[in-house]
């Protein structure tokens, strides 16, 4: 991976200007990461955390039982999906459970490989779901990534 994509992507944690970043500025971030096969987004992530004494959960999307995903309710401030949406039969039910384990305020970032899935899709799904402020940011060559917002008194967060 591009050092310039790494750091795009690592700004979108903290919030940074991309010609400031500083990998310090979020401590203690929970992010709930569910990847299927994104070994080097994952890579990314957990440094990220690290640096930050965050705290993360990662799910290999294989090994998820779908019938039985169930999150805890607002211990998230991100949740990283990479390149699963595609594989679901129910992807609304997928991204509802996540929704409702994320904090106020917080954001999800999904990502998927540019020959899996289309832009429009993906930002539909977040749309549906009672997402705001839903952008489609390019930073990788091989993934398309979309970025939402769980806002307050919006649609289902209350």
């Amino acid at each position: 991976m591009i050092s310039k994509e790494a750091d795009f992507f690592k700004a979108l944690f903290l919030g940074n200007d991309i010609s400031s970043v500083d990998l310090e500025t979020n401590p203690n971030m929970a992010i709930l990461n569910i990847s299927n096969k994104c070994d080097d987004i994952k890579e990314l992530i957990e440094n990220l955390v690290q640096v930050n004494e965050g705290k993360l959960i990662n799910k290999e999307f294989d090994k998820i039982e779908l019938n039985r995903f169930r999150l805890t309710a607002r211990e998230y401030e991100f949740a990283v999906v990479c390149d699963c949406i595609h594989c679901l039969e129910d992807a609304d039910r997928f991204i509802k459970e996540i929704y409702h384990s994320l904090e106020n305020s917080a954001q999800i970032i999904l990502l998927s490989r540019k020959e899996n899935m289309d832009l429009p899709q993906m930002i539909d799904i977040l749309d549906r779901n009672d997402f705001r402020a839903v952008n489609q940011i390019d930073i990788f060559d091989q993934y398309h990534l979309v970025m939402g917002k769980k806002m307050h008194m919006w649609g289902n967060g209350l």
